[in-house]
């Protein structure tokens, strides 16, 4: 026996609620992390909308899927579809899969429509984004390697990192000073001579 459409819908609508905080949190870790971009709270409403118009035609998808093989069934008896196939017993459940993505499709539509669950959405989404970067952050404090100190492996990889930060880094930014007009070397010695 199929469970009634509504009860799948709405635990549909739970489960893909998760998918999209969990999207838009990414997306602020990622681009916050690596992009240095600072979203300003429209814009993250912006990004929940999106994830919810992006599953809702998921869903109208899903559903127009079901309908196109229901409709090779009553014309042909049968439908495969990669390594399934269908047949005229399976209509009912395939009609019951495609009332749900509809019906989820439908929901969520709703749901992005609503400034409470975007609002609400966003800010979950947000507070999981940052509660994740200060535990990254955390946890990068406490590793040796980080932490630096007088553990052994720190004080073994030292050498190499003043080494590499001297060859690459620093040589890098004397070079861009140097190139640059009136540069900082010019302009230091300059004044030392004034003095």
């Amino acid at each position: 026996m199929l469970a009634p459409v509504e009860e799948i819908v709405e635990q549909g609508v739970l489960v893909d609620g998760v998918a999209i905080r969990m999207s838009v949190k990414n997306s602020i870790i990622m681009n916050a992390l690596k992009r240095n971009v600072d979203y300003q709270v429209d814009e993250i409403h912006d990004l929940v909308r999106e994830q919810a118009f992006a599953l809702v035609e998921e869903r109208e998808r899903d559903a127009k899927h079901i309908a196109r093989v229901r409709d090779e069934i009553k014309k042909y008896g049968r439908s495969a579809w990669q390594e399934t196939e269908y047949s005229s017993r399976d209509m009912k459940t395939l009609k019951h899969r495609e009332e749900v993505y509809e019906g989820l499709a439908r929901e969520l539509r709703s749901l992005a429509e609503q400034d409470e669950f975007v609002h609400r959405s966003a800010e979950q989404a947000r507070e999981a984004a940052w509660r994740e970067i200060g535990d990254s952050l955390k946890e990068r404090a406490s590793h040796p390697y980080y932490s630096g100190g007088s553990s052994p492996e720190y004080q073994s990889a030292r050498d190499d990192r003043i080494r590499e930060f001297i060859d690459e880094d620093l040589t890098e930014l004397i070079r861009s000073q140097k190139g640059s007009a009136g540069g900082f070397f010019k302009r230091k010695s300059a004044s030392s001579k004034d003095h």
